[in-house]
């Protein structure tokens, strides 16, 4: 895969799988040895908003699931 440098994306156009590729990227991004602490913080940051998409998209999911159950 193609690294994302200083890129961030639409997140709320991804799919949840998506969404998890994207994270996985992330998470090897701040795993560098050589990424400067500048940088380590942007993606640390863009890092916290894949996670909050997926906790939203999570819960959304939950409720949708609850209100199905609670409707049946």
């Amino acid at each position: 895969m193609a690294e994302k440098k200083n890129k961030e994306v639409d997140l709320s156009l991804l799919s949840y799988a998506e969404l998890e590729k994207e994270a996985s990227m992330t998470l090897e991004r701040l795993n560098q040895d050589d990424l400067p602490l500048d940088e380590a913080s942007k993606v640390y940051e863009y890092g916290k908003k894949i996670s909050l998409e997926m906790e939203k998209r999570l819960s959304e999911l939950e409720q949708s699931v609850s209100d199905s159950i609670n409707r049946g």
